[in-house]
């Protein structure tokens, strides 16, 4: 797997496609992978998270979840030409446990949200098998959380916390974990559930889908002024390390 970098953060040159067929190789030993998206929120913030870059970087596969990855690497003359978005590629690995009876674990967002997802997966994937979930919002330890998810042993656990949450999360737990797939998902739950509506075809098939997503959530709205930001420090970084 090839790997270029964007401002110290790896981000491997990789498809949909790539990723699923990786997964016999991990859900068939006791090896662990780990899907997590790397976007220009994770990138521009993550530099005050260490443990976040070190998670990152010690990741199985390093997911260019946004168009501002693939444009800032057009712009340096890197190889990334296809955007790998988080929760189109949960929809594949929830297709692969579908067709392969295996098994996932929801962790993460509001108590409603994630019984709602829960539904909804058992309608869409009827021959998954879903193994239990946990809200984000619970009373339970994060010791609790672990042992809870180890009893259940699923080959898939989606994790649902936002960033940095999520990631900070996963780095203190991930081999304590029984688990063959890890992926940080983000607002994927709300999706599911149908709490949040994905936006039209045309942002998704236009990448667009993270502006639309910043204009309906004023929560997210930060986001817009967050890629200009992200494109300017990435060519720096570049102009000043071009060398190393």
């Amino acid at each position: 797997m090839t790997t270029e970098k964007i401002m110290d953060f790896p981000v491997d040159i990789i498809n949909y496609d790539d990723i699923i067929d990786d997964l016999s190789n991990y859900l068939q030993t006791e090896k662990k992978m780990s899907a997590i998206s790397v976007n220009p929120q994770i990138i521009i913030e993550g530099q005050s998270y260490p443990e976040i870059q070190e998670f990152v970087k010690e990741s199985t596969h390093r997911i260019p979840d946004g168009i501002g990855i693939v444009l800032v690497s057009k712009l340096t003359g890197g190889q990334i030409k296809e955007r790998v978005a988080g929760i189109e590629l949960m929809f594949r690995f929830l297709d692969y446990a579908n067709t392969y009876k295996k098994s996932i674990f929801l962790y993460g967002a509001k108590p409603q949200v994630v019984t709602d997802a829960a539904k909804q997966i058992k309608k869409d994937y009827p021959n998954l098998i879903l193994s239990d979930k946990i809200d984000g919002y619970t009373n339970l330890s994060e010791e609790e959380v672990v042992e809870r998810i180890n009893r259940a042993k699923p080959d898939f656990l989606f994790v649902a916390l936002g960033f940095p949450k999520q990631e900070e999360w996963l780095a203190r737990n991930i081999e304590r974990l029984d688990v063959s797939v890890f992926q940080d998902v983000g607002g994927s739950f709300d999706v599911l559930s149908g709490h949040v509506k994905r936006a039209p075809q045309f942002f998704i098939d236009t990448h667009l889908e993270w502006l639309y997503r910043s204009l309906t959530d004023r929560k997210r709205f930060k986001r817009i002024l967050q890629l200009p930001v992200f494109v300017i420090k990435s060519l720096f970084w570049k102009v000043r390390t071009k060398d190393d």
